[in-house]
């Protein structure tokens, strides 16, 4: 199972690495941020700090050409519609209408590297207890598994579903992507995002211990031509209920 990570990374040129929270800020200090080094080798730009997402990661987005995302409790950002992504970031991050909103329209921003003309491959693992979850509503839980079904038959996309008997959290407790990028002299990147911040990993021995969690993900998920039948019997199926309050004991 994966470790909670620390509050700093070294990177492989030696260079430490602070985690970051949401917006761009500092955990443990105020100084500017050292810029990972598959970052400066790339000569990518990192601007202003996106709402929810460091301007590192916003900038190791744009310039991979391959993504491989794990997130426990949701649908992964990047197939993520508006109505799903508004509904989630207003229980994860409570903010202003206006602040969820300007979250949302970055998000969809983003998820435009599916569509350029070299398009970014994406290849997610979801959990099936995800896929029951109606975020919104019943309304906005049907248009997610509408869009997962239509964006899993893209050439570009792949969608594996982890079975409920398999139970991906026991694999890994914390959400990572895996950044790929063109340049061979250029390495992965993985990024964890927890509760009090963000971090970037490019040592050897911690690309090697993510790359052997996706491995597991990937071969206990169900194969990939299966995950249009699962959704389409999920979007038949009631998606999962609350409790009612009266049912709750309170201690």
């Amino acid at each position: 199972m994966a470790q909670s990570p620390t509050r700093s990374t070294k990177c492989q040129e030696g260079v430490v690495i602070k985690a970051e929270a949401v917006g761009g800020h500092t955990v443990g200090g105020n100084g500017p941020q050292e810029k990972p080094a598959p970052v400066r080798r790339l000569g990518v730009k990192v601007g202003r700090p996106g709402l929810g997402r460091t301007d590192t990661h916003l900038a190791l987005e744009q310039a991979a050409t391959v993504v491989r995302s794990y997130a426990p409790g949701v649908v992964p950002e990047l197939l993520q519609t508006a109505g799903y992504a508004h509904a989630v970031a207003a229980i994860a991050r409570p903010a202003s209408t206006a602040q969820i909103q300007q979250q949302v329209e970055l998000l969809m921003r983003r998820q435009h590297l599916l569509d350029r003309p070299a398009p970014l491959k994406l290849w997610v693992a979801i959990e099936e207890a995800v896929l029951r979850r109606p975020f919104g509503g019943t309304e906005v839980w049907r248009d997610q598994l509408d869009h997962l079904t239509r964006m899993a038959n893209r050439d570009n996309v792949t969608v594996q579903i982890v079975p409920d008997h398999v139970g991906g959290p026991a694999i890994s407790t914390v959400p990572f992507t895996i950044f790929r990028f063109e340049r061979p002299d250029v390495g992965d990147v993985v990024h964890l995002h927890h509760a009090t911040g963000t971090q970037f990993l490019d040592d050897r021995t911690d690309l090697d211990a993510y790359h052997v969690i996706w491995d597991r993900l990937s071969v206990h998920a169900m194969p990939p031509e299966y995950t249009g039948e699962l959704l389409t019997a999920l979007t038949a199926q009631r998606p999962a209920t609350a409790l009612p309050s009266a049912t709750i004991q309170r201690v």
